[in-house]
């Protein structure tokens, strides 16, 4: 790794800093199976980087991290902090990183250029509006085209492709804006123009009685429970980020043509109309990355998902630790992952490097961020302990101390990834028993140490889909255990209803399973109330049904049976088990044999993955195709 460190560097001072750009660029390349970006020239590297390597904040000096209060120069803090990152085990500048020439580490610039070119929300399917992307790459460009440091770029941060809204946005559009009159044509074209199908799945605003009304500026249609809206919806999406993908690729292409377009850095979630859209327009699809439980584990989906919606390699432009023990005073205000001490830290984030790397698809993971944040919180009133250094320019050595090894093992775990792929499902599924008691109040999934001996990967939806979560599952002699991390963004005010969110549209966890006493059938759905917390946000409320044999929901009592985690949406964290009683024995022994089928199926039933097969509707008794299981012993 060390020797490695030395060729990229010498690699980079060859290319001559504010020389023009060499003819042979960085670029991706799979090796059985495996991603890389590679450097100039060819050889490959595991892009291991940190954001916002920069001096910092003037105006923030009394209480954030600002170089001049340590180094007497720009080139002194440069040089120095260059080589605190290469000591530690980082090869890469990530995004929001100072691009001086003084360091020869590559970079990652983030640049804004959709929302520069005002693509997201105004009109991006005007006649105008690939010049005028074009015009705008060519500024927010220009102050790297000439660094050979640069790889490629961010083309934004956190584009969500949040459907609903963009619904809903354009929609609600005066007709003189295009972007209106394309999801106008893809609503009349859905229905056949015929205005009854359209009634069968959306309820349109008072007054709104036809297509044409349609086209009025200020027009609505919510989702009517029990239709299929929300699929026209998720084409819309697909549209729209389709064409912002294509048109900042096609200007990053006009004005510097050699440098990887890498994406638009998806907020800690990922929209699966949106990835496929971008399919032909990346050269490396970015993600941000909330790690899913203090142990560091990654939900393995996530990855695995991409890994089949795209063609690309995937990096993972910000992942974090952070702790409520720190020397910056920081409070972490909000969800993201943030732990009780330092030590906590370490071990969490080391061992997320560890889970990111064995991903054959993922080239790169970039630490958010170099320091921690200013004292009192950023502008937009963030507050976290996220820095390798405090604000005060002193490392966290605990943290450190982890991630360095971690750091300089990662492009070996990365190159014997190839193996990493989940193995075809067994005739029999071998469900393991609990490591230790649960605990269905604590908040926390810290009582499943092994998260991967625990998971059934098996889970299928129809293509060109994928699982959009994990299911888990153990067993002890009270019963069957499960947990369920996965993600599903929903508008909860686009669905038109009176009273309480009906059970039909919501998030659901259906599960059947034959003990020996017969096929018993729950569902744990999840009901949205905005959340305590965080406002304009939701939280999920649990509910545990028994699903009788003519479709009835009788109601058990979840208390001490289900838990939802205090994720906010997008994120869905489950916990739950099924007591033996309720699968018609006295408790659950080694070697007794289960059938089963689990269904998991989004709000709206925009989608639903399954292991086994499904039956159809509530009322279905009997398990079709079932999974053939067995309570392992060890």
């Amino acid at each position: 790794m060390r020797i490695f460190f030395k060729f990229l560097l010498a690699t980079l001072v060859c290319l001559g800093l504010g020389a023009p750009v060499a003819a042979a660029p960085f670029g991706a390349v799979s090796d059985n199976g495996v991603w890389w970006l590679t450097l100039p020239g060819g050889p490959r590297f595991f892009s291991i980087g940190a954001d916002t390597v920069n001096g910092g904040d003037k105006t923030l000096r009394d209480r954030g991290y600002y170089f001049e209060n340590f180094y007497p120069t720009e080139a002194a803090w440069a040089a120095d902090t260059q080589q605190r990152l290469y000591a530690w085990g980082f090869n890469t500048r990530g995004g929001w990183s100072d691009p001086t020439t003084a360091m020869t580490l590559p970079i990652v610039p983030e640049i804004d250029l959709g929302r520069n070119a005002r693509l997201h929300w105004f009109d991006p399917f005007a006649p105008e509006a690939l010049e005028k992307t074009i015009a705008t790459a060519r500024v927010v460009t220009a102050p790297y085209r000439d660094n050979p440091a640069v790889i490629g770029y961010f083309t934004d941060n956190e584009v969500g492709w949040w459907n609903a809204p963009l619904f809903k946005w354009y929609l609600g559009n005066e007709w003189a804006i295009y972007a209106k009159r394309h999801v106008w044509r893809m609503i009349y074209d859905h229905y056949g123009g015929k205005w009854n199908r359209l009634l069968a799945d959306f309820v349109p605003a008072p007054g709104c009685n036809s297509f044409e009304d349609l086209k009025k500026g200020g027009a609505e249609l919510k989702l009517r429970p029990g239709g299929q809206g929300i699929q026209l919806i998720s084409k819309v999406t697909a549209a729209c980020a389709g064409r912002y993908y294509e048109l900042v690729y096609k200007a990053l292409r006009a004005v510097d043509p050699t440098r990887l377009v890498m994406g638009d850095r998806l907020p800690l979630y990922y929209n699966q109309d949106a990835v496929l859209a971008s399919r032909g327009h990346l050269d490396v699809l970015s993600t941000n990355y909330n790690v899913d439980t203090p142990d560091g584990w990654v939900a393995p989906y996530y990855f695995e998902g991409l890994a089949k919606l795209t063609n690309t390699p995937v990096l993972i432009s910000e992942f974090f630790f952070a702790a409520n023990e720190n020397r910056s005073g920081n409070v972490n205000n909000g969800h993201l992952m943030h732990v009780a001490t330092q030590a906590e830290r370490a071990v969490g984030a080391a061992a997320a490097v560890r889970h990111f790397a064995a991903f054959p698809n993922v080239a790169g993971i970039h630490w958010f961020q170099y320091y921690d944040e200013p004292h009192g919180g950023r502008g937009d009133g963030e507050d976290f302990n996220m820095g390798l250094v405090d604000i005060h320019n002193a490392p966290y050595e605990k943290l450190l101390a982890a991630m360095v090894p971690a750091n300089r093992e990662a492009p070996a775990i990365h190159a014997a990834s190839a193996a990493n792929r989940p193995a075809p499902q067994p005739e029999v599924v071998p469900i393991h028993p609990a490591a230790q008691p649960l605990s269905l109040t604590d908040g926390s999934l810290a009582d499943w140490p092994d998260k991967a001996g625990t998971r059934l990967p098996w889970f299928r939806l129809p293509a060109p889909y994928v699982p959009f979560g994990d299911v888990h599952m153990s067993w002890d002699a009270k019963g069957l255990n499960l947990f369920h991390l996965a993600q599903n963004y929903a508008d909860l005010f686009l669905l038109a209803y009176e009273g309480e969110f009906p059970i039909s549209e919501t998030y659901q966890l259906q599960i059947a399973v034959d003990a020996g006493a017969g096929v018993r059938r729950f569902a744990a759905c999840l009901l949205p109330r905005p959340h305590s917390k965080y406002s304009g946000r939701f939280e999920l409320s649990p509910r545990l049904f028994r699903i009788e044999d003519d479709g009835s929901l009788r109601r058990i009592d979840e208390t001490g049976l289900v838990q939802v985690l205090d994720k906010p949406l997008p994120h869905i964290a489950l916990e739950m088990t099924l007591p033996a009683s309720e699968l018609g024995v006295a408790a659950l022994t080694p070697g007794m044999p289960l059938t089963m089928h689990i269904g998991v199926t989004t709000f709206y039933r925009e989608m639903t993955m399954r292991l086994g097969a499904a039956p159809r509707g509530f009322g279905k008794s009997a398990i079709d195709r079932p999974v053939k299981a067995v309570l392992a012993d060890k």
